[in-house]
């Protein structure tokens, strides 16, 4: 038995049935297995480095694919946004995007059973792959999921049947996946069926049967035509299907399902009003990134992270001014009424993130310890895209919640003890040996500062995988000395004079370019390790820059 519990971390599901138009503003719920094959097959692709299917997962998916899955639905209501969409050169329409709102609550989770027994291999590969799978259906469907033995109470069975388990459901179509030998058997009698057509032509028109060059020809196009087995079926691009035609794709089957009757009309009032409730409370945001089609995957490096974040929270700051004579949000712009600079470091933080793509920003993470407020959360759906020299791209709110509503998708909401950097840290002041402006005690400030304990360990991470403490910092730092002080001086794990700071740092944009005149005291980017005592919950983020992502730290593994 494999078991499937899948949360929404935006609390919403957008996906639209096979041969539908996304206008019409049907939801395909739940997902079907065609969806949830396809999906952990593009998990193993993007995820876990696959360049081909392992023998393991083929001989999942086909398992899978055997066993149409039992569903167990949360409570739901549907829910719709109209905006415009880019397309193609600028151009934009009008998109009606409906979803299924589930929320986030600890109920709120869609489990998936199939009625398998899976080796220890396919297993090990089924978590594996659940474990990684980000988003299910279009991309603004951000989940967590996991491999589980226990579901929530309370949820609705869905099952797969030509019959109606009794009065109070109603019958859904979901498009499944043939079994591996049933799609053999398929594919022989088209492809067959096909080639006895063109050789039996040629006869009816009293002509010559075709050369063996263009009989290779067709039989070619049949192969391509009809997927060589299941898999490749299932891989297949859909772009691909829709233009040769196909009403359905290779390799599917239909399903009746049956659900209940109120299946999307069964949100609890108190879940209702908790929302409402927690509205006010949100202080997190996650934003996807994407990239103009017309230049390919052109997405940010993480080591021009400072320049991305300052255009993109330009952006966010002036659609988050009505010109109203009021001004943009606070906890956007981090100045007050009066336009007076706000000193605390509650307002928002913009921390880029490599979620799907190492070294790129795929993704940016939004909080403010203050809160957002309407023009905020105005300023956050009004995004669509922004450009950084000539580059055009997209924006996708995924969803607003609290800082732990992201902590499974996003490391820099989580809870621990050691964090690294992600982005270089930037002394916000000149550095000295010793006192309140040496390293140690800058960093301790600032941790102060944002109301986060101090740190039982300060280290700087040097070339190679080594760290050195805090204390020890000055003699790499400064060059003045490097060769005088006397190793059986040292304490254990001080750093040796053939040592050198980490110099990865350096590539990193560490100066404002839209703030010129706001240069760092010292340019000088370092790679740092803290301890705490106790586990502490992020985001962190210290030093210059540091809500434009400078200084971003994460869990350290």
């Amino acid at each position: 038995m494999l078991r499937l519990a899948i949360r929404f971390l935006a609390g919403s599901y957008h996906a639209t049935p096979w041969g539908r138009h996304v206008n019409e503003g049907d939801i395909e719920w739940p997902p079907s297995p065609w969806r949830l094959c396809r999906a952990l097959l593009a998990t193993g692709f993007a995820r876990l480095g696959w360049t081909a299917v392992p023998p393991e997962g083929r001989t999942l998916i086909e398992r899978l694919a055997t066993s149409p899955p039992v569903y167990h639905l949360p409570p739901a209501s549907t829910g719709h946004t109209r905006h415009y969409m880019p397309v193609h050169r600028n151009a934009t329409a009008k998109v009606l995007d409906a979803f299924a709102f589930v929320g986030r609550g600890d109920g709120a989770v869609l489990g998936v059973t199939w009625d398998v027994e899976p080796t220890a291999a396919e297993r090990a590969l089924f978590e594996a792959l659940a474990e990684r799978l980000s988003y299910l259906g279009r991309a603004e469907s951000w989940v967590a999921a996991e491999a589980t033995e226990v579901l929530p109470e309370d949820l609705s069975p869905c099952r797969a049947s030509e019959c109606a388990p009794g009065p109070g459901y109603e019958r859904i179509a979901l498009l499944a996946p043939l079994g591996a030998p049933e799609y053999a058997a398929f594919r022989s009698e088209r492809v067959g069926a096909a080639r006895g057509t063109e050789q039996e032509e040629p006869a009816r028109r009293g002509a010559k049967a075709p050369k063996k060059s263009a009989a290779s020809k067709e039989a070619a196009k049949l192969d391509a035509l009809y997927p060589a087995d299941l898999l490749a079926a299932l891989l297949k691009d859909t772009s691909d299907l829709q233009r040769e035609g196909w009403s359905q794709p290779p390799g599917s089957r239909w399903l009746s399902y049956w659900r209940s009757r109120d299946a999307l009309a069964k949100v609890p009032a108190s879940a209702t009003r908790a929302a409402h409730r927690n509205a006010s409370q949100k202080d997190t945001a996650l934003l996807a990134l994407s990239s103009d089609t017309a230049r390919g995957e052109v997405l940010p490096r993480l080591v021009d992270g400072l320049l991305w974040m300052e255009v993109l929270h330009a952006k966010l700051v002036s659609h988050s001014d009505r010109r109203d004579g009021i001004g943009p949000s606070p906890c956007l712009s981090g100045r007050d009424a009066r336009g007076e600079r706000l000193k605390d470091h509650r307002h928002a933080w913009l921390l880029p993130a490599s979620l799907e793509r190492e070294g790129h920003i795929d993704h940016v993470l939004v909080h403010a310890a203050m809160t957002f407020d309407g023009r905020a959360h105005e300023a956050l759906s009004k995004l669509r895209q922004f450009h950084v020299k000539e580059v055009l791209t997209f924006v996708t709110l995924v969803g607003t919640g609290t800082r732990e509503d992201f902590e499974q998708a996003v490391p820099y909401a989580r809870a621990a003890r050691v964090w690294k950097s992600v982005l270089p840290f930037v002394p916000p002041r000149h550095l000295k040996r010793q006192g309140a402006n040496s390293l140690e005690g800058q960093v301790q400030a600032e941790l102060a500062s944002r109301n986060l304990p101090r740190a039982e360990r300060i280290e700087v991470e040097l070339d190679g995988s080594g760290y050195c403490a805090a204390s020890d910092f000055w003699e790499l730092w400064s060059h003045r000395h490097p060769g005088e002080v006397r190793v059986e001086a040292r304490g254990e794990g001080a750093p040796q004079p053939e040592e050198r700071l980490a110099a990865r740092w350096r590539h990193f944009r560490n100066v404002r370019q839209l703030k010129p005149d706001q240069r760092p005291p010292i340019a000088t980017s370092l790679g740092l390790r803290l301890t705490f005592a106790e586990p502490v919950r992020g985001p962190i983020a210290l030093g210059y820059a540091s809500h434009f992502g400078l200084g971003a730290m994460a869990p350290s593994p």
